[in-house]
C-alpha cells in the first residue's frame, strides 16, 4: 500500500495532515487558504500506486477545520462535496459521519470505494478553461474570445463576445449584456451557469439583438493555481472596482465594459458568484442599497424576471437580499461601478455549492439554471 497525494495539476488545492495506509486507511485533510484569511475551495486526486492483497474495501476521508472554512459554521449535513474515479462521471458524496473532537471541533468524514483507479475530490464539480473549450466548439464560432489584457501574474485574461452575429445589424445600438464569473476563484458553480446561459444564448435562433460580452475568469491566476480567492490578498477582486482600480484585471475588465457600453444600450450586468459552503436554499441576488427610487425599480424589475424564470426548483424563496454581511474592504464593488459609470442594473447572483433545497447539483442542472436565465434576460423584449 502507498497511498500517493496529487496536488499538482490546474486548480488543484489540498492540505493533507496525515495519510493512514494500515487497516484502516484514510486521507486526513483540509482546504489551504494559499495566503488568504479565507479558505473553502479544495479538488485533489488519491491514487495507490502498490494496491494491498487483500485490497481494503474503503477509503475514509476525513475533512479537519470544518468551523474554519467560510460557511462552515453551517449543518455539516449540507457539506457535499464530489468525486470520480479515472476521470469519469463526478458523483456528490452522501452526508458526512461527524465525529467531535474533545475540544469541539468538528470532523467530517466519507468513506469511498478503495482506489484501483485515481480519484479524485473536491469541493464541488471543478470548471477550468479546458471546459471553456468544450463550450466554444459546441457553440460552433458563435462566440469569438478576445484578449482584453493580463493577468497581475502575466495569464492573458480573455473575453467572449458575439459581435460576429450582429454584424448584419441596421439602425439603432442592440441591447448590452455582460457576464462575468469567478471574482473569487474557487466559486465553480458561477462557471457552470455561465456554461449554459452562454449556451443558451448561442443557440437562440429569434428575438431582439443583444450584444453580450462575458468574463469566464476573472480571477484567472486564482482558478488556475486552485485558490480560494474570497477576501484574498493584495485585493480582493469584488472589492477591487474603484477609481483607480486595485487589482490588475478589474483594470482591464473596467475598459472592456466601458468599450462594451458604447457599443450597445447596457441593459444589465451579471456577476455570477457562490455562497458559504453549508447554504442550500437556493439561487439568490444581491441588489445594491441605494436612495435612487429609478434604479430601485430598474434592479426590482430584472429580479422579479430572474426569479420567475428560475421557478422554485432553483431560486431561494428570499431571493433579493442586501449585502450587508462583514467585509475586510470598504472599497467599491462591481455592482457600485455599473451603477455609477453606466447607469445600469448590476446584481451578483449566488448559486449554491452542493444542494438547492435537498436536490443535489451537477453540470447538467447548473446549466439548465443558465439557460433559464439567458432565456428570461433575452426574452424581456
Amino acid at each position: 500500500m502507498a497511498l500517493r497525494i496529487d496536488d499538482k495539476f490546474p486548480g488543484a488545492n489540498v492540505r493533507v495532515l496525515e495519510r493512514n495506509e494500515g487497516a484502516d486507511p484514510a486521507v486526513v485533510f483540509t482546504a489551504d487558504p494559499h495566503g488568504g484569511p479565507e479558505a473553502l475551495w479544495f479538488d485533489f486526486r488519491v491514487a495507490d500506486d502498490a494496491p494491498p492483497d487483500p485490497m481494503p474495501e474503503t477509503l475514509r476521508l476525513a475533512l479537519r477545520f470544518f468551523g474554519n472554512l467560510l460557511g462552515g459554521y453551517g449543518n455539516p449535513e449540507f457539506c457535499r462535496p464530489v468525486y470520480r474515479a479515472d476521470g469519469k462521471n463526478w458523483l456528490r458524496l452522501p452526508p458526512p459521519s461527524v465525529r467531535q473532537l474533545p475540544d469541539g471541533q468538528s470532523v467530517l468524514e466519507w468513506a469511498l470505494p478503495y482506489p484501483v483507479a485515481p480519484v479524485e475530490i473536491a469541493l464541488t464539480h471543478p470548471y477550468l478553461p479546458d471546459d471553456l473549450r468544450v463550450l466554444l466548439q459546441r457553440s460552433k464560432g458563435y462566440w469569438h474570445e478576445e484578449a482584453i489584457g493580463l493577468t497581475q501574474r502575466g495569464n492573458v485574461l480573455t473575453r467572449l463576445d458575439n459581435n460576429a452575429s450582429l454584424a448584419s445589424l441596421r439602425g439603432g445600438q442592440p441591447r448590452g449584456l455582460y457576464l462575468l464569473a469567478r471574482q473569487h476563484a474557487g466559486e465553480a458553480p458561477g462557471s457552470w451557469v455561465l456554461d449554459g446561459m452562454l449556451d443558451g444564448i448561442s443557440r437562440r435562433k429569434s428575438g431582439a439583438p443583444w450584444r453580450v460580452w462575458a468574463v469566464p475568469f476573472a480571477d484567472l491566476d486564482g482558478v488556475l493555481a486552485g485558490d480560494y480567492g474570497k477576501d484574498a490578498f493584495p485585493y480582493d477582486l469584488n472589492r477591487a472596482w474603484g477609481k483607480p482600480p486595485m487589482r490588475h484585471e478589474t483594470l482591464a475588465i473596467q475598459r472592456d465594459m466601458r468599450r462594451w457600453a458604447a457599443l450597445c444600450r447596457p441593459e444589465l450586468v451579471l456577476d455570477l458568484h457562490a455562497p458559504g459552503l453549508c447554504e442550500h436554499d437556493g439561487f439568490y441576488v444581491f441588489q445594491r442599497t441605494t436612495e435612487d427610487a429609478a434604479a430601485q425599480r430598474a434592479d426590482q424589475a430584472w429580479i422579479n424576471i430572474l426569479r420567475q424564470e428560475l421557478g422554485p426548483e432553483f431560486a431561494a424563496e428570499t431571493f433579493a437580499r442586501t449585502a450587508n454581511y462583514p467585509s475586510r474592504w470598504t472599497t467599491a464593488r462591481l455592482t457600485d461601478f455599473v451603477r455609477d459609470e453606466f447607469n445600469c442594473p448590476a446584481l451578483s447572483m449566488e448559486i449554491p455549492y452542493g444542494l438547492c433545497g435537498t436536490a443535489p447539483m451537477t453540470p447538467k442542472q447548473y446549466r439548465e439554471a443558465g439557460r433559464r436565465l439567458a432565456r428570461a434576460i433575452l426574452s424581456r423584449w
